[in-house]
């Protein structure tokens, strides 16, 4: 798991048609070339030669789609019943998202032995950031053990006010034992953040992990942990949120200095808000319901599913982030275009923990589609070299300037979709 503070071979995997994912091998390809949408698509169409081949594919579908508990009622059950017919590179997947099941579940002590189990019989199976990044997992649910899970009170409706700082990043009012103060809105946080001198000020807990947050530029960061026992948002009550606790320099960009974000554990427990731009946060009473299924989850960061004209395109998606960037497999989709008619340039690039240049582009001019609704980009960078691991997965990630395109913007975790009007 990637905390953020946040090759041609894998791109076509990524992009293999679902009428050619004719059997377990090439549906199990698609997760993880990170093509969830397909994966879905893929499952009641594959031939499968073993029982619990479907199961399996099922177990990991229905972690992406943010359904914990039957994901881990069958990744149990497939772990029980058939352990020798299943191999342990595939059994290193099974308890990866179990653990991510844990998690979202609140169930620290579970996702704790999940991932010391992977870290004891299949790290042979991990990738290198996977290796890199366990320790901290590790880490931090070791710190958590204790930890009460996170629990939400909302009245019905609440009407969130939402300004935006001098970033052009959404800001809301938090209430933390009885101290005002405004934290940054950000979906593309994977955990809630607060700067250290603040949460000294507020009289959270701190707790000493050698934990390192990895930030936009691939650089880690030291990491201490808080639990805050109440958090408020207007008439909404959050209890036991986990916080990261970062110094209050790694939240720093000159005059501009970060006191806290509201990340996905906070925002998910929402289960749909709607975002009604440069006036407020909406928090449904109660979620809606829609035909079309474009949102998942990679790890603990948010996908969704994009067109440019018939080409299908995954994006991660981030309200934290003022612009929209393209990454390589966008670069290495659109090529000979890109390079026939544009300049190669530096693209500097940041995060906490400093910043970072890059070769790449700027497109002039771009359209892209989500649930129906097209909006329009304009000089937006494109990287033409990886960043991160993570990078070569997906074609970009889709930042404020996209979502001005439109008014309101919802956001539903619970039958995982976006709409935009």
């Amino acid at each position: 798991m990637k905390k953020k503070l946040i090759i041609s071979f894998l791109l076509l995997l990524f992009i293999i048609p679902i009428s050619n994912a004719q059997d377990f091998s090439d549906a199990f390809k698609l997760y993880k070339a990170n093509n969830y949408f397909a994966l879905r698509d893929a499952i009641p169409k594959t031939k499968y030669k073993n029982d619990w081949q479907k199961k399996y594919l099922e177990s990991l579908s229905k972690n992406v789609f943010s359904d914990f508990k039957n994901s881990n009622m069958l990744i149990s059950g497939l772990l029980k019943e058939h352990s020798k017919e299943i191999p342990d590179s595939l059994k290193a997947e099974l308890l990866k998202a179990k653990s991510n099941n844990h998690v979202n579940l609140y169930e620290y002590k579970d996702a704790l032995e999940c991932d010391l189990l992977v870290t004891k019989n299949y790290s042979a199976y991990l990738e290198k950031d996977e290796k890199e990044d366990i320790p901290d997992d590790i880490n931090l649910w070791t710190a958590l053990i204790d930890a009460k899970p996170q629990t939400i009170t909302k009245p019905g409706e609440v009407n969130i006010p939402a300004k935006k700082d001098i970033a052009n990043l959404w800001n809301i009012p938090v209430t933390i034992n009885d101290e005002d103060t405004d934290f940054i809105f950000d979906t593309g946080a994977n955990f809630s953040v607060i700067a250290e001198s603040l949460a000294k000020k507020f009289g959270l807990k701190l707790i000493d992990t050698k934990m390192k947050v990895g930030a936009i530029t691939g650089v880690k960061v030291d990491s201490k942990i808080a639990v805050c026992p109440s958090l408020k948002i207007k008439d909404i009550t959050i209890n036991n949120a986990v916080f990261l606790v970062l110094p209050d320099e790694a939240l720093s960009f000159g005059f501009y200095k970060i006191k806290g974000i509201v990340g996905n554990p906070i925002i998910r427990s929402f289960e749909e808000i709607r975002i009604v731009f440069d006036t407020s946060i909406i928090v449904s009473a109660a979620p809606s319901k829609s035909k079309v299924q474009n949102l998942a989850f990679n790890g603990f960061t948010p996908v969704i599913q994009m067109y440019r004209g018939t080409d299908t395109l995954i994006f991660t998606f981030d309200s934290g982030a003022m612009a929209t960037m393209l990454y390589k497999p966008y670069f290495d989709a659109y090529k000979n275009e890109i390079e026939d008619k544009l300049k190669l340039v530096d693209i500097t690039i940041g995060g906490a923990g400093g910043m970072k240049t890059i070769k790449g582009y700027y497109i002039p001019s771009l359209e892209l589609t989500a649930n129906g609704k097209t909006g329009k980009l304009s000089n937006t960078p494109l990287l033409s070299e990886f960043s991160k691991n993570k990078d070569k997965f997906f074609y970009g990630n889709l930042g404020q300037d996209y979502f001005g395109n439109f008014k309101e913007m919802t956001i539903n975790f619970k039958d995982m979709f976006i709409e935009f009007r």
